[in-house]
């Protein structure tokens, strides 16, 4: 099972004679723009690193992505490891066979993989700044360079079973120092020679990236079934509405031997609920058939429709 985290819940409890309901309004977690649900696995980031070339552009892109992957739904913990990998000659890496095994390497849950990223013909700006008017003084100059990035991902708890491929393009502005004698083509024999500038940058672009996937959080609105002539609804009730789902679980789940039918429908609903919460859809479904078996409560079409969508754009 895995944990859906809250940002925040209101619950309101209507007390009468009968099943009554009470809501909870909370911030839930869903699939980020990219499409991919990172939301409770572990993620692992790899990039290629290829034969003759600097490898600090990659390398420090890679750790500023995973890097932002971990603020969001690590609270920052170091959680996604960076690895690097060679880069073979004829290889295919957006193949499946590709990402499995490196998800069979690493033991996680979700891989991303950046490729060798390709620079294009780099120009020198002519927005130069001279610290002195002497020949031999220090002159920055700032070359433009356009570069293409293919990243692969692979979830391999998506049912899809496929890699997604996500492409960018933009443009690295590289610092590079000579002095007032020196001439655009000699500059650029120095392109990667700032290798902190190229980190830093490279690690800003790997964090915006990220950005496509991030969680997207929506407000909704749950509603559980509740009787104020049992205590052990109650309890079950006040469990959920403190996010202690265990507890509330097992509550629900005592109440279920019972010959009632409508009361032993409402429990299993409210489990049906607690595990899609918690992030288990098919033991949510199974609940929720159950629930439907004993009598079709008005919330049930509801709730069969968010797990059904779960994980859907």
């Amino acid at each position: 099972m895995k944990r859906t985290l809250f940002l925040a819940a209101a619950a309101v409890l209507l007390g009468a004679c009968g099943p009554q309901t009470f809501t909870m309004n909370m911030e839930m977690r869903h699939p980020s723009l990219s499409g991919l649900d990172l939301g409770g696995k572990s993620l692992s980031v790899v990039y290629l690193d290829a034969p003759g070339k600097d490898t600090v552009f990659s390398k420090h892109l890679a750790t500023g992505f995973a890097e932002a992957l971990e603020k969001d739904y690590f609270e920052g913990r170091e959680a996604v490891a960076v690895y690097r990998m060679e880069q073979q000659p004829g290889a295919d890496y957006a193949s499946r066979d590709t990402l499995l095994n490196l998800i069979l390497d690493s033991g996680d849950d979700v891989v991303f993989l950046f490729d060798v990223p390709v620079f294009e013909e780099a120009t020198v700006s002519q927005n130069r700044s001279t610290a002195l008017d002497a020949p031999d003084s220090t002159r920055m100059v700032v070359a433009r360079v356009p570069y293409s990035l293919n990243l692969y991902a692979y979830d391999s708890m998506n049912k899809a079973d496929t890699v997604r491929r996500f492409v960018g393009n933009s443009v690295f502005n590289q610092v590079i120092f000579g002095s007032e004698r020196t001439t655009d083509a000699e500059f650029l024999r120095h392109l990667w020679d700032n290798q902190g500038n190229t980190a830093a940058q490279a690690a800003d672009i790997g964090a915006k990236s990220a950005a496509k996937f991030k969680s997207v959080w929506k407000g909704e609105s749950f509603s559980f079934y509740y009787y104020d002539d049992n205590q052990k609804w109650i309890q079950a009730a006040e469990a959920a509405y403190d996010f202690q789902w265990k507890k509330a679980v097992d509550l629900w789940m005592s109440l279920l031997s019972t010959s009632s039918y409508s009361r032993r429908s409402r429990a299993a609903y409210n489990l049906a609920s607690a595990f899609y919460l918690m992030g288990d859809m098919d033991l949510a479904a199974q609940w929720l058939d159950q629930s439907d078996r004993d009598e079709k409560l008005e919330l049930s079409a509801g709730l069969r429709k968010r797990i059904l969508n779960h994980g859907k754009n």
